[in-house]
């Protein structure tokens, strides 16, 4: 089962069930347990998992932690469900009860069906740390966060590489955190480290006021170029690692092939690309200028620049989804046949679910004012 195109279907559903949860019982039935079965879990199976599991600690006796998954008879994970409506920062102490009282349990996990928080002990054996080491909100899951859940799927789950996973996140979120900061306010120790090998002159104070704006927008346009290419996190560590380019330039309106080693652009894809290009032709709409590119999450359609996106294409697996940056109620107007919900921060502002790219023949309303708003 290809775990990326099931949590963003459950994403949905996720959206559209909230507003009909008003209890706990309710979250684990319609939010937590298809949760755990994309995970492959059976979660009607006890030597899986196994509901209101005893986890007594010290004096404590009857405390049961909502869910245990057990691998080879052995509890590895503990879940601590709330309510879809309740705020989690107040139940961390519960869930680190059960979790210490358990030696062998490594992962434990606090959720509303809406957001996941994982913890572990890397502070201290068998003590709960205070803070997460991984948290996503279910609505909002990105392609990042399914990279990382996979590790927590039945099939792959290891206790000892969780472990040494988890400390590498908490490294990779303090760096993100310091490279954030670096790049928005340079200090004056970056700005010398970036301009030594190419400025003749003394790095004086003048100079680095002078690099500093130039330094700003060079770290921008890189990042913009990262991102446009599509790569994950994943995928940029094995390219360092491989030493090899992928090639990103992007299809043009003749419908060339798009040849990319890690990249490749399907049939469908083309064919949604041709009926985005033949609405806007039909409606007067000058396409000279319109370009398309494939990138590792979604196919893009756009106008003088990758960022000047209109409409986006994720037709990979069994759920095919029509991105584009206009507000929920906007896109739903203009595609009243179509589920249109939030999309993912990563990929865009709303999504519609369609069922074939035959369905887009049916949209010119949409496509032509995403174009539109695309040209202003």
């Amino acid at each position: 089962m290809d775990l990326k195109p099931e949590l963003q279907k459950l994403s949905i559903q996720v959206t559209e069930r909230k507003s009909h949860i008003s209890n706990e019982e309710m979250t684990k039935q319609a939010l937590i347990i298809p949760f755990l079965q994309k995970l492959g879990y059976d979660v009607f199976n006890p030597l899986e998992v196994r509901p209101e599991y005893v986890a007594d600690f010290g004096q404590k006796k009857g405390e049961k932690v909502d869910y245990a998954i057990f691998k080879n008879g052995v509890p590895i994970i503990f879940i601590e469900a709330k309510s879809a409506n309740e705020d989690l920062t107040r139940h961390d102490a519960q869930l680190s009860r059960y979790f210490n009282s358990t030696p062998e349990v490594k992962v434990a996990i606090l959720t509303n069906g809406i957001e996941y928080k994982f913890f572990t002990d890397l502070t201290q054996d068998n003590l709960m740390d205070s803070t997460p080491f991984f948290s996503f909100n279910m609505e909002s899951i990105s392609s990042v966060d399914i990279e990382t859940i996979e590790s927590f799927t039945r099939e792959k789950f290891d206790a000892d590489k969780i472990v040494k996973y988890a400390e590498e996140l908490i490294y990779m979120n303090n760096l993100n955190s310091t490279l954030k900061e670096l790049f928005k306010n340079p200090s004056d120790d970056f700005l010398r480290f970036l301009i030594k090998d190419f400025s003749t002159t003394r790095i004086t104070t003048n100079v680095l006021d002078r690099f500093r704006p130039i330094v700003k927008k060079a770290i921008s346009n890189t990042l913009l170029e990262i991102i446009s290419e599509g790569l994950s996190p994943k995928e940029l560590v094995q390219e360092a690692a491989a030493t090899t380019e992928v090639d990103t330039e992007p299809v043009k309106e003749s419908g060339d092939t798009v040849r990319k080693s890690r990249i490749v652009t399907t049939d469908e894809e083309l064919q949604a690309v041709e009926i985005v290009l033949n609405t806007l032709k039909e409606h007067e709409r000058d396409v000279s200028d319109v370009e398309h590119k494939d990138t590792t999450h979604y196919y893009t359609i756009y106008k003088k620049g990758v960022t000047n996106w209109f409409i986006r294409f994720s037709l990979e697996g069994t759920v095919k989804y029509v991105i584009s940056k206009m507000p929920v109620e906007k896109m739903a107007k203009l595609c009243p046949s179509l589920s249109v919900v939030e999309a993912p921060k990563s990929s865009g502002v709303s999504r519609a679910q369609i069922q074939s790219v035959e369905e887009l023949r049916e949209l010119e309303a949409f496509i032509v004012l995403a174009y539109d708003e695309a040209s202003h």
